[in-house]
């Protein structure tokens, strides 16, 4: 199983962004050192929130500080860009990074407001998502240049300047549940990101197929991703309560207050104790047992990716990645067993008859 972050960015507007930037940039690096596979990056132009509005860019610094990582557009708003403009960025990321970025579509409207600031509304994004990936895929895929006129964009006999460092393009990712969006996937073989939805897998892994079916493809539950929020300590008590403050805030002012989402009702201990039970916030052994079920739920998936906070404050969120990389990733990714095998090996010889 692989594991990541879906760095949103989320940071409350009062920080310092210089300064929540560097902690995002650094973060990856400690990430990068203890083996975690993947980070996607988003994009955002309202709220004040999440405020990296170029992945791209945040992916190129990114790649200077990291050594293994793949680093993913997570997502780009294909209705905001020139689909020739956005394929050359992305290219020349895929040569800058030497192979490891990866290439995150999607309609946007994970904030509401940011398909509002442009005058947007969700059918008029989604139809620009269709127009753009056909004529990305066409761009990528054609022999014969590219011709095509849309409402907000024309291509003219165009080519594109670079071919792609991966072979034969980077690989492809959707954050959505749309069935076409899901098929498209399966024909792309690329990778599919969610929320906390494992009960969703299944009926979910039924579209991949289906576009992988149409192209010959064999589609592997490997494709989905399951996203979460985690925060670790050495006691569950600790991680709950370093935990509670930060994510009412978020909830308030952010979800309920910016996003217009629906507020806090009734007792708010209860409220976050759902909420924790919900994510995976605990001990090792808690998140363990957590992911275990999330598996079983699920029938399977490739990887969760974990969506950073600085609730708890940024040397306790280091911490928790490092208590998962040392004490959780190991049991999923096959690491520990020959060792628990061979120190029993040791015992059984020196143990007396």
């Amino acid at each position: 199983m692989r594991f990541g972050i879906f760095l949103q960015p989320l940071h409350h507007p009062s920080e310092h962004p210089t300064l929540a930037t560097e902690r995002d940039l650094s973060l990856l690096s400690h990430l990068d050192e203890l083996g975690f596979e993947e980070a996607w990056i988003g994009e955002h132009h309202s709220t004040g929130w999440e405020n990296i509005g170029s992945p791209e860019v945040f992916i190129a610094a990114a790649a200077q500080r990291t050594q293994r990582m793949r680093l993913g557009t997570g997502v780009i708003q294909l209705g905001l860009h020139n689909p020739l403009v956005l394929l050359d960025r992305m290219i020349l990321l895929d040569h800058l990074t030497r192979g490891r970025a990866m290439f995150g579509v999607g309609v946007g409207g994970g904030l509401p407001s940011d398909l509002k600031v442009f005058g947007l509304d969700a059918e008029t994004a989604g139809r620009r998502f269709n127009e753009s990936i056909d004529a990305i895929t066409r761009l990528l895929n054609d022999s014969e240049p590219v011709s095509m006129s849309t409402e907000w964009f024309e291509l003219q006999g165009a080519v594109l300047q670079l071919a792609p460092f991966t072979k034969p393009h980077m690989p492809f990712a959707v954050a959505s549940t749309n069935s076409k969006n899901l098929e498209l996937m399966g024909e792309l073989g690329g990778q599919v990101l969610l929320g906390p939805i494992p009960e969703r897998v299944p009926e979910i892994f039924e579209h991949i197929q289906r576009g992988a079916e149409r192209v010959g493809r064999a589609a592997s539950r490997d494709q989905i991703v399951l996203s979460y929020r985690m925060h670790m300590a050495d006691s569950r008590d600790e991680a709950l309560e370093s935990y509670r403050e930060g994510s009412i805030v978020e909830q308030v002012e952010f979800n309920a207050g910016v996003n217009g989402r629906p507020p806090i009702t009734g007792d708010v201990d209860e409220w976050y104790a759902s909420f924790a039970e919900s994510m995976l916030i605990g001990a090792p052994d808690d998140v363990g047992e957590k992911i275990e079920r999330i598996v079983d739920i699920s029938g399977g998936i490739g990887g969760i990716l974990f969506q950073p906070r600085d609730w708890a404050g940024p040397e306790a969120g280091e911490r928790a990645y490092e208590l998962f990389a040392r004490k959780v990733a190991p049991h999923f990714q096959g690491h520990s067993g020959q060792q628990v095998r061979a120190a029993q090996a040791a015992s059984d010889l020196n143990t007396p008859a």
